[in-house]
């Protein structure tokens, strides 16, 4: 069993933050088991934690289909063909039906009951389990696995990543995106506006990634990094003064206009420009979260 040692960097809700000399990632201690997130994410995160997240994404469809396309775009750029996706915690599978309108065979995964009853209503098939329960040997190679916002949660990174490489298909991608936590801009912000770590937020965040780290993760368990992405850097309204962290009517504001800032270069025919300064920006470790498509390492 992996010893976690190293310097405490936080401690909240009776959890410490520590940097860890075995994993070379930020994580807390103690780490909560599965069996302790079972009940959490099955009845409790969409109904208590984010209750208004999948009306929220309802309402903001026509947005995130553009986000779903940059994907898919590259996915398919990539491998030179359409295949089977999967999305591991799908949510209420919106990715889903966009992949599906455009070709793909998908599969979700989903444990939140209410979020996969939402995506079943779509049409589309759902697991309702964590992908790490699931006995996948009457299912065909995923050409693409995708997870958004889930390596964050888990108590085993390591182990995710070795069951994706097992039903991967040859030159398959994986697609994580996770926070892009610790980063330049956030510690900056915190400085200047004297606040606790505000992004860490024990026992919902286990992980804690950067870019850095979020590859270091995925070169050692046996992937080769093919692209690398942020999302806007939220961080820079703040250090523009505008403290939406405080005052949750700035906070929609500034998500309202990060996302005309994106449509605006879409409606103009200028999306590659849009995804270059997001390539440009992952370089230098800035960006609210990450995106990184990997291939495993032949």
């Amino acid at each position: 069993m992996l010893d976690h040692y190293g310097k405490k960097l936080a401690e909240k809700n009776n959890f410490k933050i520590i940097m860890c000399e075995n994993c070379k990632f930020i994580h807390v201690m103690p780490i909560p088991t599965e069996d302790n997130l079972l009940n959490l994410y099955k009845n409790e995160f969409f109904q208590k934690i984010k209750p208004d997240d999948i009306e929220k994404e309802n309402l903001e469809l026509e947005y995130w289909k553009t986000t779903y396309d940059d994907k898919l775009f590259s996915v398919q750029n990539f491998l030179g063909k359409s295949g089977h996706f999967l999305d591991i915690g799908c949510g209420s599978g919106s990715l889903l039906l966009r992949a599906k309108e455009l070709g793909w065979d998908v599969l979700g995964i989903e444990p939140s009951q209410i979020a996969a009853k939402y995506a079943e209503k779509k049409g589309l098939s759902i697991i309702k389990d964590f992908f790490q329960n699931i006995d996948f040997s009457e299912f065909s190679k995923f050409d693409v696995i995708h997870m958004k916002n889930l390596l964050e949660h888990t108590p085993s990174p390591v182990k995710i990543l070795e069951k994706c490489k097992s039903i991967l298909s040859d030159q398959g991608i994986l697609i994580i995106e996770v926070p892009n936590d610790f980063n330049p801009l956030q510690q900056i912000a915190q400085k200047i506006l004297n606040k606790p770590m505000y992004w860490i937020d024990p026992p919902i965040h286990i992980n804690y990634f950067n870019f850095d780290s979020l590859s270091n993760l995925l070169t050692s368990n046996s992937f080769k990094i093919l692209l690398k992405e942020s999302t806007f850097p939220l961080e820079m309204f703040l250090l523009m003064g505008d403290d939406y962290l405080t005052n949750d009517l700035i906070g929609k504001k500034k998500h309202i206009e990060r996302i005309q800032f994106e449509k605006n270069l879409i409606e103009f025919k200028k999306n590659d420009l849009k995804r270059n300064i997001y390539k440009h920006f992952a370089d230098i470790g800035i960006g609210r979260s990450q995106i990184i498509y990997a291939q495993i390492q032949n």
